[in-house]
């Protein structure tokens, strides 16, 4: 039993190392996109900074992206968008654009309570001191923000990792594509789904050190 183990997992090795490496492209970039997106939209969103006319039409976006699930969101970017726009998506991208988005609203949502909870005076005391808004947001009010939800937001980019999963039903070979792919072939699921959950969990615990590594340093600044 040893030994048949063995062998399929040698076997199959270059197969889950090239979904495993396009598992982590997809995560990365689609983190890329959703903390910097989410993060924008929280500024723009908050109470303090709020255009309405401008936040209005981010509200209804944000709560679209977050209220269906991202499986459908998914499948609209994938099929129905290229019909009406007359494009042709590659997986990768249509992958990587629906997980960004989706999370980016995520983001958005708590970068945009943290801007909130910060006191009215901290506004003040830096527009007394000469700084602008912009200057404001960058160098006095957004470290705080990040440091209060930097364990959600590791939170989030975890829940980013799990959620790539789901680009294999459009046919994308990341880890649980490949992974399925090789149960068919060979009848062996126990082996090959434990060896693909072990990977899930070795990337979600080097993430999470890092989160923990982060604040640790931002508690010490403080």
């Amino acid at each position: 039993m040893v030994n048949t183990t063995q062998s399929l997992l040698i076997s199959f090795a270059p197969l889950l190392m090239q979904g495993l490496m396009m598992t982590i492209k997809l995560w990365l970039i689609a983190s890329v996109v959703s903390l910097i997106l989410g993060t924008i939209l929280g500024i723009l969103r908050c109470q303090k900074l709020r255009i309405v006319s401008v936040a209005s039409i981010l509200d209804v976006c944000t709560f679209v992206l977050r209220g269906v699930p991202l499986y459908v969101q998914l499948l609209i970017t994938y099929f129905v968008l290229p019909d009406l726009l007359g494009i042709n998506l590659p997986i990768f991208f249509a992958g990587t654009l629906t997980l960004g988005l989706c999370s980016a609203a995520y983001v958005s949502q708590m970068v945009r309570s943290g801007i909130n909870a910060i006191p009215a005076g901290q506004w003040e005391a830096a527009y007394v001191l000469g700084y602008s808004t912009t200057q404001t947001v960058r160098w006095i009010i957004m470290p705080q923000v990040m440091r209060a939800i930097l364990p959600t937001l590791v939170g989030e980019v975890d829940q980013l990792l799990k959620s790539t999963s789901i680009i294999s039903s459009i046919g994308l070979l990341e880890l649980t594509r490949a992974g399925m792919n090789i149960v068919s072939r060979e009848m062996n699921p126990l082996t090959i789904y434990l060896t693909i959950a072990l990977l899930y969990l070795m990337l979600s615990s080097a993430l999470n050190a890092l989160g923990a590594f982060l604040e640790r340093k931002g508690t010490q600044c403080l």
